[in-house]
Order: structure tokens, then C-alpha cells, then sequence
């Protein structure tokens, strides 16, 4: 599953899953117009790009891929995820939810010279609105985290000088979105030494889905993303593949 068409239009397309084991996609995209929920947030859509190229960079960076033609390569695909050509076709025929324009933001890594967006469009207007989380959302991030500080793991229950305070990964100036999947919890005294606000290896301190790196230069993020999706695809008991989770 690695010959192309060089001169073929395909799409660069991702399949994974995060720190908590749910399938993601992402894909290659390129800027189409800005959110009419937040005019810092982009609409971006999957891109055509040429097929050579990208595999030679997917594999300069030690990541393997495959190209996906027909059914059956689509359907050998669903089952190892990981990088592929997707031809043209094909993706609009099968993915079209995969290629489709999506509200995105930025990752915070653009800031230190990374790149890289995570998907927006199904977090709720509150996320855009209010930067301090409301009470129900602080509890859940708490709840989730033990009550305890991500950085140092001290808790009130133990300590009973410390304030926990709620942080966005992405940071609110970057136009981070008040979200769960964006907050974490950190003590009063973390959170203030925290410099520079945007650190990406606590997403995976917090098991956090997105990228603990500015960039994952040597894949090694990249293999344990496929390496849990296949572990996903072991486990799964409904078999429908084609349709885990959403572009990121």
C-alpha cells in the first residue's frame, strides 16, 4: 500500500487515538475563513497536496504512511491507522467529515514556532464568551484531576494552606477556548511560576488529548497515537471504524 499516482490529487489524512484512547483524525489543511463565533478562530479544510512530497516527509520524520485507492485499501486503512494518501475520490466519497471545513484555533505551539490547530467547532458558545470557567465546569476539570495540582500533585486535603486554581493550556490570549479538554488544574504556586503560560508537556502530564510537543520531530508522539488506536481497534465491539471521531 505504498504506490501512488505522482501526478494524482490526494489528501494527507491522519488517524489516531489520544491520551484517553478515543480515535481522532486529522489532516494536511489550509485556511478557507475566519469563525463567525470568534474572528481569531479559523475555518480550515483538508488539502490536496502532492503525494511524493509528503511521503518523503512523513518518512524524514519516522513516521510510516500508506496510500489508500480503492475499498479495500480504505477498509486495511481503518483497522493500522496511522498516516495516509488518501486519493481524492475516495475521501470525498468515504470521509467527507474528515475533509470538511472545521472550525479550528491555533495549538498554542505557533507562539514557540510549532504549528498545529485543534478542532473548535463542537465546544458550546461558552467556551468563546467567558474566560473564568463557571462553577459546574471548575468542578469538572477538579474532579477530573483528583483535586490535586498537575505539576507538584499536592492537594488541599493534604495541605491545607493550598489553592487550586483552573489554567488554560492553550492560553486565553492565544484565544484558548474555556473548555475541558483545555483547562487543567494547578496549585496557586505552579501556576505563578508557570513561565512561559503555554506549556504543552502538561497535556500529556493531565492525559489530555493534543500535542505535548512544539513539534514531534522524532514521531515518537505520532507512534504512540497509532499505537493506541490499534489497541482501540482490538477492543472495539461496534467495528465502525470509518466513523472515529472528529478531524483534529
Amino acid at each position: 500500500m505504498k504506490a501512488f499516482d505522482p501526478e494524482g490529487s490526494y489528501f494527507a489524512l491522519t488517524l489516531g487515538a489520544n491520551r484517553r484512547g478515543q480515535p481522532f483524525w486529522s489532516r494536511q489543511s489550509h485556511w478557507v475563513g475566519w469563525s463567525d463565533r470568534n474572528p481569531d478562530w479559523e475555518i480550515r479544510a483538508a488539502s490536496l497536496v502532492h503525494p511524493r512530497r509528503m511521503a518523503e516527509a512523513w518518512t524524514a520524520i519516522g513516521q510510516g504512511w500508506v496510500s489508500v485507492h480503492d475499498d479495500v485499501s480504505l477498509s486495511i486503512y481503518l483497522r493500522i491507522g496511522g498516516n495516509a494518501l488518501v486519493e481524492r475520490s475516495v475521501a470525498e466519497t468515504r470521509l467527507p467529515f474528515v475533509i470538511a471545513p472545521e472550525e479550528c484555533v491555533h495549538d498554542g505551539a505557533v507562539a514557540a514556532g510549532g504549528f498545529g490547530f485543534v478542532v473548535t467547532s463542537h465546544l458550546p458558545d461558552s467556551a468563546v464568551q467567558r474566560r473564568a470557567p463557571d462553577r459546574k465546569l471548575r468542578m469538572t476539570v477538579l474532579k477530573r484531576d483528583g483535586f490535586r495540582c498537575v505539576v507538584c500533585g499536592r492537594r488541599p486535603a493534604e495541605h491545607v494552606d493550598l489553592e487550586l486554581h483552573v489554567h488554560h493550556l492553550i492560553p486565553w490570549r492565544l484565544h484558548g477556548p474555556t473548555a475541558e479538554e483545555n483547562l487543567i488544574t494547578l496549585c496557586g504556586t505552579c501556576h505563578k511560576g508557570l513561565d512561559p503560560d503555554f506549556e504543552p508537556s502538561l497535556r500529556e502530564i493531565a492525559r489530555l488529548p493534543g500535542s505535548a510537543k512544539i513539534l514531534d520531530s522524532d514521531g515518537t508522539e505520532y507512534r504512540a497515537d497509532v499505537s493506541r488506536y490499534r489497541e482501540w481497534v482490538a477492543t472495539s465491539r461496534s467495528g465502525r471504524v470509518a466513523g472515529a471521531g472528529r478531524p483534529g
